[in-house]
């Protein structure tokens, strides 16, 4: 059983983005957060968040056509909160926190692998090989203005949000097999049993058993 049994892919990229920032030296020094349900705080100073914003889900190709399909769009957000007195390098150093995700997360060839996200080098792989097909959008703002009402923390904040665009497909969940059939033939509707008598009869019954499962031939040591 892995996390998509239970979890979103969409909840899970977000924390694949998460975790790999978190870990990264560039952010060692800043606070993180997966969601805003908590106000950022000034102690908190330099901060860094990755959420989800929202999500559109579309038909993936005809929608009365098979099974359900979508196409989901998932908008990741990124803030990086930190405070400085000089406006220039406080944007300077927004600007190279967002030039930093943006080089850490779409240069990696294994998180954004559309067949095998495995890293050979660490032994690791996105959770259940959730896959992300492409980065459709990508929107970034600067923000200035303090963290207290005071006006005694001048604070430059980084936001900006990625769309992530991936497939599912949802095949239901057949409980009430074909296990058997049963034939009759020979019959008229309206014929009576005298009838019916004086013609030949077949009745046959097909019962389908499940597949007996191949034995897999173990290689000599």
């Amino acid at each position: 059983m892995g996390i998509t049994d239970t979890q979103s892919y969409s909840l899970v990229i977000r924390d694949i983005f998460y975790d790999v920032l978190a870990a990264d030296l560039f952010f060692a020094n800043y606070h993180k957060r997966k969601n805003k349900m908590l106000q950022v705080q000034s102690e908190l100073i330099p901060y860094l968040g990755v959420y989800i914003i929202d999500e559109t889900m579309l038909p993936d190709g005809d929608p009365n056509a098979g099974c359900i399909r979508f196409s989901h769009t998932l908008r990741i957000g990124f803030s990086v909160i930190i405070a400085h007195n000089d406006p220039v390098v406080a944007e300077q150093t927004i600007d190279a926190a967002f030039w930093h995700i943006m080089q850490r997360l779409w240069r990696d060839q294994y998180i954004m692998n559309v067949l095998d996200t495995y890293n050979p080098h660490t032994g690791i792989s996105n959770p259940d090989n959730t896959r992300i097909e492409s980065i459709t959008r990508g929107t970034r703002r600067h923000v200035f203005g303090t963290a207290q009402f005071n006006n005694e923390t001048p604070v430059a904040e980084l936001q900006y949000d990625v769309s992530c665009f991936y497939r599912t497909d949802w095949w239901p969940e057949i409980t009430d097999t074909l296990d058997e059939i049963d034939v009759s033939t020979g019959i008229k509707i309206g014929d009576t049993p005298e009838e019916m008598a004086q013609r030949q009869q077949l009745h046959a019954k097909y019962v389908f058993a499940p597949a007996p499962e191949k034995e897999t031939e173990k290689a000599d040591d």
